[in-house]
């Protein structure tokens, strides 16, 4: 069959238009719609990365928060008392306390059982006052333009606040001891514990002394002796010599008497030391480089 011209033109326009749209959807449509999905994808990863250099300059804040807590916790757990165990609570009190020239000297000897807790946890509050607000009608009446009202919530705002805090809890040690001892010993003891702890910033304490006759037998050891102690002409204790009704002879010391002292360390765990990373350099984001940098 023979084509004319005319058919020949609009045969091979007819084959351009189907190469055309071959090659339009083979070709050119993948590549479009690949091209539309690409900028798409570096619009959403464009937006993350700038949600990313926000991130990166909030850095040096972030650090330098870590770095204040860091020493504000320092500085309070230092207020406390190192941790020990039973043994080490006792080797402290040793140490410091009672095992010194003195109380060699004097012969305070320990008397009854002697008991060393290990550490435990004790729930601590707040302390903080309540001011008393008196509230009457003719005082809220007064209050015109709401000034009073919130004069009156400034002053609870302090107590308000605390109250509403969770009580923390911390690790205490306990050790309770009787030990035969003087009044002077006795006070040497009170003044040592306060004198530690003011010295060395820490937590603890006497939180409870008994006295086994607060005469300390200045007087004898009898009842009578020991509720009305002989006075002489100027109103001063006369020194009496009495013989030991009570107790055996290897008890009793005039001028001693058993005293019980309960004592607490309170602890606090030390913060470890945060590593917050080197210091950030918002240039680095300048160059290429960081684009084929490897982490390390």
């Amino acid at each position: 069959m023979k084509l004319g011209y005319r058919d020949r033109v609009v045969l091979i326009i007819a084959i351009i238009v189907v190469i055309l749209g071959i090659g339009i959807f083979v070709f050119i449509k993948p590549k479009w719609e690949s091209l539309n999905e690409n900028k798409e994808r570096l619009e959403q990863v464009q937006t993350d990365w700038d949600a990313k250099l926000i991130e990166f300059d909030r850095i040096p804040k972030k650090q330098d928060t870590i770095n204040k807590r860091y020493e504000e916790s320092l500085q309070i757990s230092e207020e406390f008392t190192d941790e020990m165990d039973a043994i080490g609570l006792d080797k402290f009190m040793q140490e410091n306390f009672t095992n010194n020239d003195q109380f060699k000297n004097d012969e305070v000897t320990v008397k009854m059982s002697m008991s060393v807790a290990d550490e435990a946890a004790q729930t601590i509050g707040y302390y903080y006052y309540v001011p008393n607000i008196v509230v009457y009608p003719l005082f809220e009446n007064a209050d015109l333009d709401g000034s009073l009202a919130q004069e009156t919530a400034q002053k609870l705002l302090e107590s308000n606040v605390l109250s509403a805090r969770t009580a923390q809890s911390i690790g205490t040690g306990v050790q309770s001891y009787t030990i035969q001892i003087n009044k002077e010993d006795t006070k040497a003891l009170l003044d040592s514990v306060k004198a530690y702890a003011e010295a060395h910033k820490d937590a603890m304490m006497l939180t409870g002394v008994n006295i086994k006759g607060g005469h300390f037998n200045e007087y004898g050891n009898t009842e009578e002796n020991q509720a009305e102690p002989q006075l002489d002409a100027d109103g001063n204790p006369v020194p009496t010599v009495q013989v030991n009704t009570q107790n055996t002879a290897e008890e009793y010391r005039p001028g001693y008497t058993e005293v019980t002292f309960i004592f607490k360390a309170l602890y606090m765990q030390e913060p470890t030391k945060p590593d917050v990373g080197p210091k950030y350099d918002k240039t680095i984001w300048d160059g290429e480089e960081w684009r084929t940098a490897v982490a390390e």
